[in-house]
């Protein structure tokens, strides 16, 4: 039998005991000290953005406390929800047959709340809204299309000299915002607005009706490739009234082979004017 090996004295070496390991953090999970030096920091940086830069609530103008985001608790809550069995805006869309379903968050009646809120992202630079919007109505059930139901979210588009004017296209904004959730692309280019062509803010119902045929266009790449062909499309808009933009819009997209059209706007008219 083979003796142990003995050490340079003629003793057997001494074994190290053995130490406990130290358990890591279970990964993807920061230690606790790191993240709570991470939520005084974004505090911190909170507060002293808040001293110099005060955030006003989009519609009454106060100054916003840190836990509120883009509208004060009050105007929030006052802000009047959209409710289709009220006010039935999906009939004004029935005559385009791709559409399937009108989502809206709130109800606009001119020189109240839900008007400032239109204005203060369509024309204040409010960006910081479109993202609001959208998670208000996540939060309160109010967008219909589930997700995997859509495959494509295109925004109504502006004329190009606002676009520059403004600098940003408040229903692309929406868009973005969507497609976040749906985990699709949001596109800008596949539908244009032809230069000049007028605003449908100052018409009339047949005026719009007549101006939103001859303003948009289809990106005639998009049409030769087939990109469209068989899409599930959400269509988004910050208001509708009259509907005639979103029935231009569908003549289009029928044209390219869509095979259904869901939409999405910030607010509906309570009156089609």
């Amino acid at each position: 039998m083979s003796q142990p090996k003995e050490g340079a004295h003629g003793q057997q070496p001494r074994q190290e005991p053995s130490r406990p390991r130290e358990q890591a953090p279970p990964a993807g999970q920061a230690p606790q000290s790191r993240s709570i030096l991470g939520r005084w920091a974004r505090l911190s940086l909170g507060l002293i953005l808040d001293l110099f830069y005060p955030r006003p609530c989009a519609i009454c103008g106060r100054r916003l406390a840190l836990s509120e985001r883009c509208l004060c608790l009050e105007c929030a809550s006052r802000l009047p929800r959209y409710h289709e069995e009220h006010t039935c805006a999906s009939e004004r869309l029935l005559g385009s047959p791709l559409i399937r379903s009108l989502s809206a968050l709130s109800i606009y009646h001119h020189d109240e709340d839900s008007h400032r809120l239109i204005t203060a992202l369509k024309y204040s630079g409010y960006r910081e809204l479109a993202p609001f919007i959208v998670r208000t109505a996540l939060s309160e059930g109010r967008l219909r299309p589930q997700r995997g139901d859509i495959d494509l979210i295109l925004p109504v588009p502006i004329e190009p000299q606002r676009l520059e004017a403004r600098g940003y296209n408040q229903a692309m904004l929406l868009a973005e915002a969507l497609a976040a959730y749906y985990g699709c692309p949001a596109r800008a280019d596949y539908l244009g607005r032809y230069r000049g062509s007028h605003s449908q803010t100052t018409l009339h119902r047949q005026q719009r009706m007549l101006n939103a045929q001859q303003a948009f266009y289809l990106n005639k790449a998009a049409l030769q490739q087939g990109v469209l062909q068989g899409q599930r499309v959400l269509l988004v808009d910050d208001l509708l009234t009259t509907g005639s933009t979103l029935h231009a819009l569908c003549d289009l997209l029928e044209e390219a082979g869509v095979a259904e059209v869901h939409v999405f706007v910030a607010a509906v008219a309570i009156r089609a004017v």
